[in-house]
């Protein structure tokens, strides 16, 4: 307490040697009123408050001495000023000034907080006795830092460890006084002080010249492929550290051979401590430690790096001497980054030149509310961030590879109204849920997923279905300065402010390989005012094409770029869809009508479509209508879509959109994915050729691939899958031969798999002369469906 005492009137007279830097700006007119005072009452439980109201008090002369506030002990006062509007003068100010005339018989043990709450509900005080307070002409001051170090070092947080920082005065909701005797002090006391006046000091940027502190990188020799981490402090106080242009931290790398060299950026990051038990998204986090700033930097070949950082903070710049680190060879396993094949446009390749093979899951969040509706009887729970740490460690053990998450208002994006922790519109970026984001990209390094990264789904800019523009932080009429939702594809400042966010984005999230994709919108056709907007307004292509290029051009790992259609590749228009600047495309494979027969043509339509393209056509929505389906198909339909994808040449296979399902329905429907991993895993598809055909005289159809040396098949049951009827009987196939052309001479191996779950059945050993036209093999019994390979063998 001694310490607290010292520290408050050691500013109090330090500050006023400077108090003259700039105008003070007064929070309090009692002229007026209360101004916004009142005395908070609080329940017995601590649950629920009511308002009372304070009374201004004269002189007998009636000028206004100050406002009423009423002390009785034992007990205490809560008097708070609720704040609206703009928070310009705070975040310029350097002091907070209270002044008060206390009375002369009040008990020395009497104790003050002055505290302050964010709009995150975080609550910061200083605390001392009041007969401490420096005394000016028979006037206490209280007078509290709002910048720097000492803001810092001076505010104590009261349920959380998040300490005062550069964002604190830009998103305060309100601040007060809270009166009341010191711990373990009894005492009777009524009377009254009087709070004269609240002012806002601006006494100058006391922090001198740029500083570094608790600099560390890790790790110290990272492998290729290996992201880089550097973090560090600064004792500079910014005015926006989301803005890139004037919060600059740039990183230059120098590569081994001493002449190329890449550039990345740093950016503002704030920690937390994670609860894996706390489902609720809201509070799984606990704000911690001081914010810093981030560079991370991935690596790409081995030798000796040099990187130099500089720093430019409002006007203040700073250069650090240069950081050498020596890059080792890659791990086993590593490949590189994901890229669209340029010589099998419908496929996917690593940097060196390996296919990647995509086996997904729409993961966009942890729940879809409509799930219930297909599943009233589920017992699947909302397990938030915590569900991404199970799923994504069952995902490595089932093959799958490939997750598609949303930066949703409801998940993970970082900009929105203030309706959750962390929300502060437009131009600030939620840290709650940029470390959820970190923290589902970590999973998916340390599981081997990779993650299509959504940046808006549609109903942020959309009338039609799903629409959240009445929620918009961009909508004028919460603050925004957008008349209409279609406006972001055209304003300025919306340009502007998607180019800050993908500043950030790049910065904190570009440096990983697991990173496979930056998705610009879902569902890009149902933006705006009505269902064929986006055919009829050119900006929505330019937009795609700007922001593609601009997301290049700050990417230096070159992650491709893809766009979002609904239902099917029916609603892809020409425009959007031929931007150079979008490497693939993507859509849903939603029917209207008859079932699975139509999910079978909308996904062979797609192969089909994306070839006309020369770009990969990625289905990563799919399962029964948009409405879902019955059980039954809904079951029937993993299976279809997985296999279908794969003999129809695309390079990443359908991503199922009702994984709580799958969850729920494990036993059945895990098995798919272990089947068509460990089928299909290493099989390179590139350069086969693709058909179709029913076999004679039974209800199965043929799906091929082909080489000359290698023969792929998966035959299935027509009569099971594409019936309308939920429960049909399996019917046992026996004795089923099969006839197809020869590959070329030499000595092979046929197997039969289990799309089930992946078991090999059997195998035969053939021989292929000069002059065989066709080979002939005899199936397994089987229900359902059965694969096939045909491999050359020395």
């Amino acid at each position: 307490m001694k310490l607290l005492t010292t520290s408050l009137i050691c500013l109090y007279l330090l500050s006023s040697a400077f108090c003259h830097a700039a105008d003070p700006v007064s929070l309090t007119d009692f002229s007026k009123g209360a101004g916004g005072w009142y005395n908070r009452i609080w329940s017995a439980d601590g649950k629920t408050f009511e308002k009372k109201e304070l009374s201004v008090v004269k002189a007998d002369s009636g000028e206004v001495k100050g406002l009423g506030l009423p002390i009785v002990f034992l007990g205490d006062l809560e008097a708070v000023c609720e704040l609206s509007g703009s928070l310009s003068s705070w975040r310029a100010a350097s002091h907070l000034e209270l002044r008060l005339v206390v009375p002369e018989d009040l008990p020395d043990t009497a104790m003050m907080s002055l505290f302050a709450k964010d709009n995150d509900h975080l609550w910061r005080q200083v605390r001392g006795r009041i007969v401490d307070l420096p005394l000016d002409g028979g006037v206490r001051i209280f007078r509290v830092p709002l910048r720097g170090s000492d803001a810092v070092e001076m505010w104590t947080c009261h349920g959380h460890r998040r300490p005062w920082n550069p964002l604190t005065t830009r998103n305060l909701l309100e601040y007060g006084l809270r009166v009341e005797l010191d711990t373990g002090v009894s005492a009777e006391y009524s009377g009254q002080l009087l709070l004269a006046s609240a002012r806002l000091l601006n006494e100058g940027d006391s922090t001198g010249d740029l500083q570094v502190r608790e600099f560390s990188y890790a790790p110290l020799s990272p492998h290729v492929g290996q992201r880089l981490e550097v973090g560090f402090r600064l004792n500079a106080w910014p005015a926006d550290p989301y803005d890139m242009k004037t919060t600059s931290i740039t990183c230059v790398v120098t590569l081994p051979d001493g002449k190329t060299t890449e550039e990345v950026r740093g950016y503002y990051y704030e920690d937390f401590l994670y609860d894996r038990a706390e489902f609720d998204k809201t509070r799984c986090l606990e704000p911690n430690g001081e914010p810093s700033y981030k560079i991370r930097y991935c690596p790409r070949v081995a030798g000796r790096h040099s990187a130099v950082i500089s720093i430019a903070i409002d006007g203040k710049s700073l250069t650090l001497p240069p950081l050498q680190f020596d890059v080792q060879g890659a791990l086993p396993g590593y490949h590189g980054f994901i890229r669209v094949d340029d010589k099998h446009d419908q496929f996917f390749k690593y940097d060196d030149g390996t296919q990647y093979w995509g086996l997904g899951m729409n993961v966009r969040s942890p729940f879809d509310n409509r799930y219930f509706e297909v599943a009233p009887y589920s017992q699947w729970l909302d397990q938030g961030l915590s569900a991404y740490d199970r799923l994504f460690a069952k995902y490595r053990e089932l093959g799958i590879n490939t997750v598609e998450v949303w930066m949703s208002s409801w998940w993970l994006a970082l900009e929105w109204i203030n309706d959750a922790p962390g929300f502060h519109g437009v131009g600030h970026f939620n840290q709650y849920r940029a470390w959820m984001l970190d923290h589902i990209l970590n999973l998916a390094e340390a599981n081997g997923i990779n993650l299509i990264l959504v940046i808006n789904n549609h109903g942020k800019f959309g009338l039609t279905f799903d629409t959240e523009w009445k929620r918009n932080p961009y909508n004028k009429e919460l603050g925004g300065f957008l008349e209409k939702c279609e406006d972001y594809f055209v304003d300025a400042k919306a340009k502007a402010a998607f180019k800050k966010l993908a500043d950030y984005m790049v910065a904190r999230w570009g440096a990983s390989p697991n990173l496979l994709s930056w998705k610009l919108f879902t569902e890009v056709d149902l933006t705006g005012p009505d269902l064929s907007h986006y055919t009829r307004d050119p900006n929505i292509a330019a937009w795609h094409a700007e922001m593609g290029k601009y997301l290049k051009s700050i990417d230096i790992y070159k992650h491709p770029v893809t766009t979002h259609w609904m239902l099917s590749y029916h609603r892809i228009d020409e425009a959007i869809s031929s931007v150079p600047e979008l490497d693939f495309l993507s859509t849903d494979a939603y029917y209207q009508s008859n079932g699975t027969t139509q999910l079978v043509n909308l996904l062979r339509g797609s192969s089909t479509f994306g070839k006309g393209k020369k770009k990969p056509l990625v289905i990563t929505e799919f399962g029964g209508s948009s409405y879902a389906d019955n059980m039954g198909a809904l079951m029937k339909q993993v299976e279809v879509g997985l296999w279908t994808g794969f003999f129809t040449e695309m390079g990443i296979l359908p991503m199922y959109w009702w994984f709580a399902l799958v969850e729920d329905k494990q036993v059945e429907l895990y098995g798919n994915y272990v089947a068509m991993s460990r089928y299909g895993s290493n099989e390179d598809r590139r350069g086969m050729a693709a058909t179709f055909y029913d076999l004679k005289d039974t209800n199965l159809q043929l799906n091929e691939l082909r080489s000359k040396n290698r023969l792929l098949y998966w035959i299935m049951d027509k009569e099971f899958f594409f019936s309308v009827q939920e429960n049909l009987t399996l019917k046992e196939q026996k004795g089923v031969k099969v006839s197809v052309a020869a590959p070329e001479p030499g000595k092979y191996r046929i197997e039969f798999w289990s799309p089930k779950n992946g078991d090999v059945l059997g195998t035969q050993d053939v021989q292929v002369g000069d002059e065989m036209k066709m080979l002939e093999f005899e199936l397994p019994e089987f229900t359902r469906s059965i694969a096939v390979k045909v491999i050359a063998v020395p």
